[in-house]
């Protein structure tokens, strides 16, 4: 072995996982009336206009290849603060949409959250879809989600990407990169940034950030809330 000091060296080959996705959550949504005929797709609320604006200032020096959205009111709100002054188009794309909940649709999913239901309870206990009657299902779910994420990559190879959609969205996308079972294992904060990166040649994923919500708080630092329900 020679003699002369060598550098650490950095964990990939830098001309490696050149495509970079910016997986965006929507702002917050507004409230809904459970059966209501808005409840399957409401706007964002007062307070998600103000998480949206905040991500778009955080992000405003960053440049996106493209930016696409889930054709859903919130995220397609979320991606247009984010393209409004780069004048660039929202590409909706139908299939970055959150998981269709089948008989907890149309706001049962947040009423039962809200009364504590003992179905939701083993619900969060287990992170699976399945549990739900008449869901898309984990299997579907994810298999829809990462092909699509897959696609999008593809299209835009060495490219960076704004990707606006959903958090059961994020954690099928990470749950399928890392190999858990559960669909849902981490929180994802309305307009938080989880970072993924791909590699063409070996059809390889790299995960980078996961849940970046500094714009909003700083759970590091011990910063409170930057935007606040107030």
């Amino acid at each position: 072995m020679g003699s002369e000091a060598v550098a650490q060296p950095g964990l990939f080959p830098t001309d490696a996982f050149r495509t970079e996705l910016l997986l965006i959550r929507h702002g917050q949504s507004a409230p809904v009336v459970p059966g209501a005929a808005d409840s399957s797709d409401p706007p964002l609320s007062d307070l998600g206009r103000r998480q949206a604006g905040a991500l778009a200032d955080r992000v405003g020096g960053r440049r996106f290849d493209a930016i696409y959205a889930s054709h859903l009111a919130r995220a397609v709100e979320t991606a247009s603060a984010l393209a409004g002054e780069r004048g660039q188009p929202v590409v909706e794309d139908p299939d970055l949409r959150e998981v269709e909940l089948g008989d907890w649709s149309n706001g049962g999913y947040r009423q039962r959250a809200a009364a504590r239901d003992p179905e939701f309870l083993r619900f969060v206990a287990a992170g699976r879809w399945d549990l739900i009657p008449g869901c898309e299902g984990d299997g579907p779910f994810r298999h829809r989600v990462m092909t699509t994420v897959h696609r999008l990559a593809s299209d835009h190879p060495g490219q960076t990407l704004a990707v606006v959609c959903h958090g059961g969205v994020i954690n099928a996308v990470l749950a399928e990169i890392l190999g858990i079972e559960r669909s849902t294992f981490t929180p994802i904060e309305n307009t938080s940034v989880t970072v993924v990166r791909f590699d063409q040649p070996t059809d390889r994923w790299l995960v980078v950030t996961i849940n970046d919500a500094t714009h909003l708080y700083d759970v590091v630092a011990g910063r409170p809330a930057i935007v606040s329900s107030s």
